[in-house]
């Protein structure tokens, strides 16, 4: 490949994952011209990474990066999560006794309540491998690595959570039965057509995807959660980025032109892009500034994306009370080159030297 090529395709993978420059250009480099970057895994793994993602869709800890992930490294057969680390710089925002270890490991282990409904990723076991901390499903090859944990610090936030997994009155699954499933996560063990697993390539193609939330400006935080279920029987994903100084109206569009671009996205169906978007508002009038519904050509499932953006006395209140982890939060902002708009918006034809190269299309 020429070296413009090399590098526009660097710039993609980088904007969509997150992946360090470097990292990003080896990827780039060691893969065939137009070959897969971003790759569609099997069912097992799309069905982790779905419930992986509906695990840190709230965290309960303060995070800098959206979900607390830097970046995601997304392999055809296993995903690599880079998880922030613990900065001291932010700890007036974060409760001393919390982590990112323990909350990591109160969100993936599978527990069980007393009405064995499980709670965490069902079949989830973890184990450290080759110094990293590696998450696998019994009796598949599904796995997410999680990045950027210390080994034994993890060890130690399992025992913690194992221990008021058991004074809350829960079961922690994958304590009393390590090589098994547990009979509460048998369910669960072949999942049906509908909810998380027709979905599940929607969910797990957000998550490894993740870098594009950093497009819209500064992150000040990001949820998601599951609204309801559509007719066929798949579910509609929301997610809420909260940002500052984004680029308004464009910044929405783009995001969602980045997820439908076939290729490189998710090839969605892009429907009433943009029909609340309130960015011409006074500021603090409405911070609600778009809900964009995007609509998936012959999948089941819909996302639903709703920006808010911080602007006036609601952004000054914030920068005054967290002025540390604001300036963290705003070296994380992804700029956008203009040859990616003109790519978008000329349906790539501008960006000859651009080979496809992401997920086969979904239409």
């Amino acid at each position: 490949m020429k070296t413009n090529a090399i590098e526009r395709r660097t710039e993609l993978l980088r904007l969509y994952t997150g992946l360090p420059w470097q990292s990003a250009r080896h990827r780039v480099e060691a893969a065939a011209p137009g070959s897969t970057l971003i790759a569609q895994p099997d069912h097992d793994q799309l069905l982790l990474e779905a419930r992986v993602m509906a695990a840190l869709a709230w965290r309960r800890i303060t995070t800098v990066y959206p979900w607390g992930i830097e970046y995601v490294d997304p392999r055809s057969d296993r995903l690599l999560i880079r998880f922030e680390a613990d900065l001291a710089d932010e700890a007036e925002v974060r409760d001393p006794d919390e982590t990112q270890a323990l909350d990591l490991a109160e969100q993936l282990l599978p527990r069980a309540d007393e009405y064995s409904d499980i709670q965490g990723v069902p079949g989830a076991r973890t184990h450290i491998e080759g110094g990293k901390v590696v998450l696998r499903v019994l009796d598949t090859s599904a796995s997410v690595t999680l990045l950027g944990l210390d080994p034994d610090e993890w060890l130690r936030a399992v025992e913690v959570q194992d221990r008021q997994t058991t004074a809350y009155g829960m079961t922690p699954c994958h304590r009393d039965m390590p090589t098994r499933w547990h009979p509460a996560e048998r369910p669960y063990r072949r999942p049906g057509r509908r909810g998380t697993a027709a979905s599940a390539w929607l969910t797990s193609g957000l998550l490894r995807r993740v870098g594009l939330i950093r497009t819209l400006g500064v992150p000040l935080a990001v949820t998601g959660w599951v609204g309801h279920h559509e007719r066929d029987g798949g579910e509609r994903w929301i997610i809420d980025p909260t940002f500052a100084e984004g680029a308004g109206a464009a910044g929405h569009r783009r995001l969602m032109m980045l997820l439908a671009e076939p290729d490189w996205g998710l090839g969605l169906s892009v429907e009433h892009l943009d029909e609340h978007c309130n960015c011409h508002r006074p500021p603090g009038e409405n911070d609600q500034c778009a809900i964009v519904t995007a609509g998936v050509a012959g999948r089941s499932g819909v996302l639903e994306v709703r920006a808010i953006q911080r602007r006036g006395e609601r952004l000054k209140w914030f920068q005054e009370n967290h002025p540390a982890i604001h300036a963290a939060q705003r070296r994380l902002v992804r700029s956008v080159p203009a040859w990616v708009d003109r790519w978008l918006e000329g349906g790539r034809s501008s960006v000859p030297c651009v080979p496809g190269g992401a997920v086969t299309s979904l239409r």
